[in-house]
């Protein structure tokens, strides 16, 4: 029998961080103003050591919510130990998945090595030096290489790599290749949340409910697609995400009742961006629930904290770009 994880220390450090997040109060005072009033408004908040630079530009914004949400995940998975450090890094290594596929997009692509980097966040198992190095490589299976040797992002996908690569080399197909890698990095993270068990299930909730969300988006995204390339199921099945395509939701809404209204909207309005949106946001709405009401000895808090610092990152860019008001986000921030 495994014995019960040890969050109790780690989640009360991780609580000590949460003044370091927008609150409620801070992100009304933020909705509905120019893109130079939000900058002014967030350099008097937390945001003030990311934006001293006098009128930034919309690169320079960026570039500055990016480094603070790096801050604000670097160091976490640090705070848990043991058994449940195995949770915390399995909901970090959703951005060490990001960070891989980033860093072999830039290397097919032929992208600098500084661009390649920009998209790395470096907040899990592969940090900034080794973004580094894997960033120089020259091609693809060069960084392919360099991945498999530093055993990254982890054992079991590391050693997919090489086959999937071979695969791409061979059809071309930067899709097939990613959705290959990104399967099987999922299928072992959900072993060890099994592993781990009940106290894990805050993580394993969440990586169920974003592979439902990146299916049903791979899904209604290519209605020609057959059959359409899909990560491992979550709770929703493949024939309910198929009838959506098809016009008919109520399968998918049985499973995901948060899906309702996006998916009546997206129907109607065929707004494929406000979809993708609204998931993100049902997403965060059931993962940052946790930091109020989950369970403080489990995996709720680091779950909460995490997508809380994902969330209100997006937001800010969409402040910042002029793309939104204060998103529908703000009542998911914590006080």
């Amino acid at each position: 029998m495994t014995p019960r994880p040890d969050f109790i220390a780690g989640n009360t450090r991780l609580r000590a961080r949460l003044p370091a997040l927008l609150g409620p109060a801070e992100y009304d005072q933020l909705a509905g103003l120019s893109r130079e009033t939000v900058v002014e408004r967030l350099a008097a908040s937390t945001y003030r050591p990311y934006l001293n630079r006098d009128h930034p530009g919309e690169r320079q914004l960026l570039d500055a919510v990016g480094r603070r949400q790096r801050d604000l995940l670097r160091g976490v998975r640090g705070l848990y130990g043991g058994i449940a450090g195995i949770a915390v890094a399995v909901l970090l290594a959703r951005h060490d998945l990001q960070d891989a596929l980033a860093l072999m997009r830039g290397a097919r692509t032929g992208q600098a090595a500084s661009v390649r980097l920009t998209a790395v966040m470096g907040v899990g198992a592969i940090d900034q030096a080794t973004a580094a190095d894997i960033a120089a490589a020259p091609d693809g299976a060069a960084a392919v290489l360099r991945l498999t040797s530093n055993q990254l992002p982890d054992t079991l996908t590391a050693r997919v790599l090489p086959t999937a690569w071979e695969q791409y080399e061979l059809h071309g197909d930067p899709d097939e290749f990613e959705t290959a890698v990104a399967s099987a990095a999922i299928d072992g993270w959900l072993d060890r949340l099994e592993w781990v068990g009940r106290p894990a299930r805050p993580v394993l909730d969440l990586i169920l409910a974003e592979c439902d969300r990146a299916n049903l988006l791979a899904v209604l995204r290519d209605p020609a697609a057959e059959p359409p390339r899909l990560l491992p199921a979550g709770l929703v099945a493949e024939s309910a995400l198929m009838a959506a395509r098809q016009g008919d939701p109520q399968a998918a809404v049985a499973t995901r009742p948060e899906w309702r209204g996006p998916l009546e909207r997206h129907l109607r309005d065929k707004d494929h961006a406000v979809l993708e949106g609204e998931l993100d946001v049902a997403v965060w709405r059931q993962a940052v629930r946790g930091l109020r009401r989950g369970d403080p000895l489990g995996a709720d808090i680091p779950v909460g904290y995490v997508l809380a610092a994902e969330c209100e990152a997006r937001a800010v860019r969409l402040l910042l770009t002029g793309l939104g008001p204060a998103y529908h986000v703000r009542d998911l921030l914590v006080p």
